[in-house]
């Protein structure tokens, strides 16, 4: 009997505890429209987005503008609510705003009855990332569905991004730890801050909770968060007052959990719990930002990419990569134009951007805002191009990938290699450069608003273009181990003969360091470091800079064997060229190159002394 009646206590407390959820769908099958669902009209502008432009995770729905007055559903599988009369709708989504006219709304039915609208929005801006809360009363029936719709002029809309379709009963209270923001690894000893978000899934508004941590099972670290109004379906953002510390280099947990939600427990605890790993490593790689971009001749905006490209291939030459992807023209490579949409968070048009294949810029006017949000993200593992050779007669080229791993790795990471080519140019109309920025009427953009709409090929040379990347757009399958110790070192070689009609002193081999499971880019490099090629005998530099710390000058002394042009750049930690010394041609012997440092702040520097084709790279610092 004792047995049967816990039995019993034990059923009603999984009743109690958990809500009732009558659909749920994230798109996560990869198919358009999902099991059970469909449209009523314009089918063909809904597609499954590798994105997460909504505010959850990719995948998620997308629907794309179309010149056409009309409405658009997409219409939910038929759902037994029998004895359920009323119940919550949620769903996360980003409204990417052209024009006014378009309305976005929630309506309801049963069976093949008419539509009634239980919500609707005409935005006037962009809307989200979001969660909807659409309150739906009365709909107690065994035939009953909804929909998400679109109506109205639908060339007003760029792209609505839809994603967590939640149909439930909602608990009375139920806070939700929805993420925890932490580095991915950070230098031993360096301090860091715990981010996190904290969600409302219950019926009562959240006024507080406790939020704690431990690293490693330790001592666990307590802060409260009271006078809060946290309604259903909305987030608060905190940050834990005690930083996180990590002195051993290694893999770390971190164990991330809110209780004392309302001065008590919440009714659905499976929600409340967030576990990281943070590789704390012994020192930083050296780290460069890979950018890429969709673009195309075609494109009057893509000059926009050209302007915003060029100018980071200026400014910070020796931290950032541009490589620029282009869509049907002479220049296009299939496969990866083709994998553009899996390869930009959110991809929304040309041009877009990316940097590191990372959610944060989308429009080439972001890339030095993606730029120095990835510059400073600590890379598990170094990147070198090693070993290369090339032979004129075959076109073949040989090269190593190689890198340090300064964290232990149990994930599968990936080398590969794009070959860019700059200054191409065509003498046909494909090779015509669209520009709506002729005339100025959309303002200015580094001297296209001067030219005509449609740029004759002649006055047009492109860079950056990707010619090739191996052996995918998501690089060479198997070429590291899935389990890598801290400190390895591992080498992957790869082959490649250049087709005739690429030109060889116009090209830039890229590696690149990628994790699948994240999609991101975590390091990249486009500087041969051992050059063996043909009529490039390596000669000793003897390189020395001194004094270092520097005062008001240094000098830069090397050797060469033979005459050539030398010259000295230098740069900040950002990657930023503060100062050159420009080359000239120097003879064979013993030769020094002076370098004032009277405009430079105190502070850390990279000195560049470039002797004909290659660089020899030495930190200094200025104190004065």
């Amino acid at each position: 009997m004792r047995k049967v009646c816990f039995l019993i206590m034990a059923m009603l407390f999984t009743t109690l505890s958990y809500s009732q959820v009558y659909l749920y769908e994230d798109f996560s099958a990869g198919t358009m429209p999902p099991a059970g669902w469909s449209f009523e009209g314009l089918p063909n502008q809904w597609s499954n987005s590798p994105s997460n432009n909504a505010g959850g995770v990719a995948p998620e729905a997308k629907f794309s503008y179309i010149n056409q007055n009309t409405t658009s559903r997409f219409v939910s599988p038929v759902v037994d609510m029998t004895g359920v009369p009323n119940a919550t709708l949620s769903f996360k989504y980003f409204y990417d705003w052209y024009a006014n006219g378009p309305t976005i709304g929630v309506a309801t039915r049963f069976g093949t009855g008419a539509w009634t609208v239980a919500w609707q929005v005409s935005p006037t801006g962009n809307q989200g990332p979001k969660t909807q809360i659409v309150s739906l009363n009365n709909i107690g029936q065994n035939d009953f569905q909804f929909c998400i719709f679109i109506t109205g002029n639908l060339y007003n809309v760029d792209y609505w991004f839809i994603d967590n379709i939640k149909l439930f009963t909602p608990l009375n209270l139920d806070a939700s730890l929805a993420s925890v923001n932490i580095p991915r690894y950070v230098e031993a000893g360096d301090q860091f801050d715990l981010k996190g978000v904290v969600s409302n899934e219950g019926a009562t508004a959240i006024s507080s909770f406790t939020a704690t941590y431990t690293v490693d099972g330790g001592v666990p670290q307590v802060q409260s968060f009271v006078g809060l109004n946290i309604t259903l379906g909305n987030s608060y953002s905190f940050t834990h007052n005690t930083p996180i510390t990590l002195s051993d280099i290694g893999s770390h947990e971190i164990v991330t959990t809110i209780t004392n939600v309302n001065g008590g427990d919440d009714l659905d605890p499976s929600n409340n719990t967030v576990t990281k790993i943070v590789g704390a490593v012994s020192f930083v790689p050296v780290k460069k930002v890979l950018a890429e971009e969709a673009t195309g001749t075609w494109c009057g905006w893509c000059v926009r990419g050209i302007c915003f490209m060029d100018y980071m291939a200026e400014t910070y030459p020796e931290t950032w990569i541009g490589v620029a992807v282009h869509n049907a023209d002479p220049m296009v490579n299939d496969a990866y134009d083709n994998a553009i949409p899996g390869i930009i968070p959110g991809f929304a048009g040309y041009p877009s951007v990316t940097s590191d294949r990372t959610a944060g810029d989308s429009d080439p006017s972001d890339l030095e805002t993606g730029y120095q949000r990835r510059l400073t993200a600590i890379s598990p593992a170094t990147l070198e191009i090693v070993n290369y050779g090339w032979n004129p007669e075959t076109r073949e080229v040989t090269f190593d990938l190689q890198s340090e791993f300064v964290a232990d790795i149990n994930s599968e990471l990936r080398f590969g290699v794009i070959f860019v080519e700059d200054s191409l140019w065509g003498t046909t109309s494909q090779w015509n450069q669209a520009n709506y920025y002729a005339g100025g009427g959309n303002g200015a953009m580094c001297g296209f608003e001067n030219m005509a709409g449609t740029i004759p090929a002649a006055q047009m040379h492109y860079d950056h273009v990707a010619r090739e990347i191996l052996d995918s757009p998501f690089g060479t399958e198997g070429s590291l181990p899935l389990n890598i110790a801290t400190g390895s070192v591992i080498t992957y070689n790869y082959t490649y003969t250049l087709p005739d009609n690429w030109k060889y002193d116009k090209l830039h081999i890229v590696g690149f360091l990628l994790d699948v499971t994240t999609g991101e880019i975590i390091n990249a490099n486009n500087v041969i470091s051992t050059y063996v090629g043909v009529n490039n005998p390596a000669f000793d530099k003897g390189v020395a800079v001194y004094p270092n710390p520097l005062g008001d000058y240094t000098n830069v002394s090397f050797n060469i064997d033979s005459p050539c042009n030398a010259g000295v750049e230098v740069y900040d930690l950002f990657g930023k060229k503060v100062l050159t010394v420009k080359a000239h041609e120097y003879t064979s012997g013993q030769n020094m190159i002076r370098v004032s440092s009277n405009d430079l702040a105190n502070g850390m520097y990279v000195l560049r002394l470039k002797i004909g084709n290659q660089v020899i790279s030495r930190k200094i610092s200025v104190i004065r």
